[in-house]
């Protein structure tokens, strides 16, 4: 019998329950000498092993003592019948909870050293017999054992497989502690003539002992990880970017502790793992064992479950020890979360920060135009595309992220609905937050009571949705006293609430946002930029435009390369002034940031608002969409209506917002004047990556209406991106929103693409 050598390291366990696993590889050889009755039946052994003690925690261990090997020699008086010899195995064991002793091997038949000639194993079969001897020319163990009555028979056992122990391999089961047990069992062979003569041998028979410190029959996993599972809103799990649903790879760790510390190949074939009662694949080649336990990598696949899990719900893993009988669980060891996390409009920049390394979806959608009034609603020009607002635009693409980066969110807001009838020309229907352009009233003074020459006023149109760059300094922080910031004094008659501070910059389009307080809408102005000293109206940079929205006030700009140098600065720098009724004593600043519109990462356009004549165009998608003509090409003033092309990649109003209804010529009003009773409100475009056109020529006849376009999406910062007008023909099933027609505001959507675990 040969024993596998074995450290004897002490090996000890904080916690419990656990389990200790022992091995001893026995070889069992037959010799059959030549047919000749001068040779009789001996047999051999190696050495007597009594050293396998394997230690444990709290002083439990267990011992099996063994002959290194067994041979039996027959010669020709011993053909034709079972001979036995004993197995000589004895047990140890000083767990109070008992131990198992179990026999198996990785192959059945005994075999000459090269492999031509065989001797089968008797009992193929997978329960005991009771069969005292064997047939022909066959093999077998057999153990012997107390039946109902307590009378001892003898059964041959099958043979079981290393990585598939069963009852009916079990040699014997103690209930308490035990020395020196012996275990009846012997290896038979009964040899005929016909069998040729050589050296049979077996491949090492394992002997397993098993003890618990715990006397349950279910232990604890030790861990797993990673736990967490993110799911959609309809409990299916992650799909990457390449569309493949993902499973979850899990290490798990059991608190087995073996004493034969070589994984061999199939040792993972011990354990089966489920999770939430799905089963869970071990990778073969992912089994470790250490003096802390076993542990392997396993995957299963959540979106086979019946019913789907939900986020916010908890599963178990379980792991059965195939071999041992053993079974390890942990109750809610699988976390399911929300694959995703949305923000919505606000009228404020908010932020989001990546909680682990890997890659995302990201997704927006850009807010609509104004919407229409229950007035305009039930008003049919020529139908009912009249004051319709157009919608914001969707993309979606991936990136990659490390855990803690951080991106700042611009949701859109709609814009604001048209009056019904001009009463006053200078109303001005505000464009949503983040670049929706301004819509305004005609020139009438209030509206005839004939709704056909009502003055319908335009919608503001709907403010861009993107992501993009954080911007992390604070440029009126007072922490930072390099950013000078001079408040006018009170009484002082300067239009400007402030002077500074001047920021470093260079060419490009950008976005100042600040925050302020003790601001109301009534007293703020809008806003002026500079790129050089003495505030002189040349040293103003061109296509200003300002938003308030809250406590928000953003101001778009552009520092073109081809705006003259400036004189007193040494280099490239803006400085933006918020122009604010000098009545106003207490307004103050909180922050203020620059972003770089060129930094944007992904972008969905925002809707223009609609008119009598066209609806607003969709923003886009790459290119936004144009203002949408409700009426008649033979109407008698089609020539002098304005429908304005969307935005794209390389043209719009400018980068950013979209543009605004002209000014009003407060001499153009009229009461009376019958050329004026048709020309109507304008409404404001949508922004985007670049905002979308409304018409900027006078309020005349030459154009009596004009329509509004919407701004572009972009993708640029992403991989595999969409970007989707609600018009171009393709699936709107990704906008989220329903109410269309009433208009709504943007919305950002971030979820995961990989995660921790993820695997396709």
């Amino acid at each position: 019998m040969t024993i596998k050598k074995f450290a004897k390291d002490f090996i000890g366990k904080k916690s419990s329950p656990f389990i200790f696993f022992f091995g001893g590889l026995i070889v069992f050889t037959f010799i059959l000498l030549a047919h000749s009755s001068g040779y009789a039946e001996t047999v051999d052994h190696g050495a007597f092993k009594n050293n396998g003690v394997f230690n444990g925690i709290n002083g439990s261990h267990l011992a099996i003592n063994y002959f290194e090997s067994t041979t039996i020699n027959l010669g020709a008086t011993d053909l034709g019948h079972t001979v036995k010899v004993d197995a000589d195995i004895l047990a140890m064991s000083t767990a109070r909870n008992g131990m198992k002793i179990y026999i198996s091997s990785s192959e059945k038949s005994l075999k000459t050293a090269d492999g031509v000639n065989e001797i089968p194993y008797d009992n193929l079969g997978n329960t005991q017999v009771l069969k005292s001897d064997n047939s022909p020319n066959t093999w077998a163990i057999f153990l012997t054992k107390e039946n109902a009555l307590g009378q001892n028979e003898e059964y041959q056992i099958p043979l079981c497989d290393n990585d598939n122990l069963t009852n009916e391999c079990l040699l014997e089961e103690f209930d308490a502690s035990v020395t020196m047990h012996p275990i009846d069992l012997k290896y038979g062979v009964n040899a005929t003539s016909s069998l040729a003569p050589g050296t049979y041998s077996s491949k090492p028979l394992l002997l397993t002992g098993v003890i618990s410190t715990s006397p349950t029959t279910e232990k604890p996993v030790t861990s797993v990880s990673p736990s967490v599972v993110p799911l959609d809103a309809s409990g299916h799990t992650v799909r990457n970017e390449a569309g493949q649903k993902l499973k979850h790879r899990m290490k798990i760790e059991v608190p087995i502790m073996e004493r034969d510390m070589e994984v061999k190949p199939n040792d993972y074939k011990k354990f089966k793992a489920t999770a939430g009662g799905l089963d869970c694949i071990i990778d073969p080649t992912s089994l470790v064992k250490t003096t802390a336990g076993i542990s392997f990598d396993c995957t299963v696949d959540f979106d086979t479950a019946t019913p789907l899990f939900q986020a916010g719900q908890k599963t178990e893993v379980v792991v059965e020890t195939i071999p041992y009988g053993y079974t390890f669980s942990k109750q809610n060891a699988i976390q399911f979360v929300n694959s995703w996390v949305d923000y919505g409009y606000t009228g404020a920049p908010q932020e989001f920060t990546f909680p682990v390394t890997g890659k995302y979806k990201l997704e927006v959608m850009g807010a609509s135009g104004g919407p229409r009034t229950p007035v305009q609603r039930a008003f049919n020009w020529w139908y009912d595309k009249d004051f319709n607002p157009g919608l914001g635009g969707y993309s979606s693409g991936y990136k990659d992220f490390n855990a803690g980066d951080r991106v700042a969110l611009f949701v859109g807001g709609r814009g604001e609905a048209s009056l019904d009838e001009g009463v006053n020309p200078n109303i001005i229907h505000k464009g949503g937050f983040n670049g929706g352009g301004n819509g305004r009233v005609g020139p009438l003074a209030y509206g005839n009571a004939n709704p056909n020459w009502r003055n319908w006023g335009g919608a503001g149109g709907g403010g861009a949705s993107d992501i993009r760059l954080v911007s992390d300094e604070n440029y009126v922080s007072p922490t930072n006293p390099g950013n000078k910031l001079r408040y006018r004094t009170p009484g002082d008659s300067n239009h400007a609430l402030n002077e500074g501070p001047w920021i470093p910059l260079d060419h490009g389009s950008y976005q100042a946002v600040f925050e302020v307080e003790n601001l109301p809408d009534s007293d703020f102005d809008g806003a002026a930029a500079y790129y050089d000293l003495n505030s002189s109206v040349d040293k103003r940079f061109r296509n200003v435009y300002s938003q308030k929205h809250g406590n928000f006030i953003s101001v778009y700009f552009t520092y073109d390369v081809n705006q003259p140098a400036p004189t007193l600065m040494p280099n490239t720098a803006a400085e933006v002034r918020l122009l604010v009724k000098t009545t106003n004593t207490t307004a103050k600043i909180k922050s203020l940031k620059f972003y770089k519109l060129s930094d944007r990462i992904i972008v969905g356009g925002g809707g223009a608002g609609g008119t009598l004549i066209a609806g607003g165009g969709h923003g886009g998608g790459l290119t936004g969409g144009k203002a949408n003509y409700s009426g008649s090409t033979t109407e008698p003033y089609y020539g002098a209506f304005i429908l304005p092309e969307g935005a794209t990649q390389v043209s719009g109003a400018s980068y950013g917002f979209g543009a605004s209804a002209p000014v009003l010529d407060d001499n153009t009003r009229s009461l009376a004047n019958p050329y004026n009773n048709q020309i109507q409100g304008r409404p404001g475009a949508g922004g985007g990556w670049a905002g979308g056109f409304v018409a900027q020529t006078p309020y005349d006849l030459s154009t009596v209406a004009s329509g509004a376009s919407g701004g572009s999406g972009y993708i640029g910062g992403v991989t595999s991106g969409i970007s989707r007008r609600f018009d171009d023909g393709g699936d709107t099933s990704l906008w989220p929103a329903a109410t269309y027609v009433a208009g709504h505001d943007g919305y950002i959507r971030i979820s995961y693409a990989t995660y921790p675990g993820g695997t396709p």
